[in-house]
């Protein structure tokens, strides 16, 4: 299974790359933020299908596991968070903060109760 979560890794954390190299830009991290929201969407989709039908192992672990742990990045998010405060915009973090959390969770409650 290792296979699968590395493969799947690999991918996610390649998307989410150039998401952000494409649409990061100085005012907002708008990459990682479109990753973090797709990747909840996503998960909860499959979280989704793996609770009313049967998902192989395989693919559980290449696409839960794998691509969405690659592709959504609480540490970027984090990261960029705290630039923003060292860069005296506060407040732009704390938007940030509150609409990345709010956004990916409620990205995973829509899909679950679809």
């Amino acid at each position: 299974m290792i296979v699968f979560v590395f493969i799947g890794g690999m991918i996610g954390a390649l998307l989410r790359f150039q998401l952000s190299k494409s649409l990061n830009d100085r005012s907002l991290p708008l990459g990682t933020l479109i990753a973090n929201i797709s990747g909840g969407l996503l998960l909860g989709s499959l979280l989704r299908m793996h609770d009313v039908m049967i998902m192989p192992d395989w693919l559980w672990y290449l696409a839960a596991t794998g691509f969405c742990g690659g592709y959504t990045t609480y540490s970027t998010f984090s990261y960029e968070i705290f630039q923003m405060f060292e860069d005296g915009k506060r407040g732009k973090g704390f938007f940030y903060l509150l609409l990345s959390i709010l956004a990916t969770l409620v990205g995973i409650g829509i899909i679950w109760w679809i």
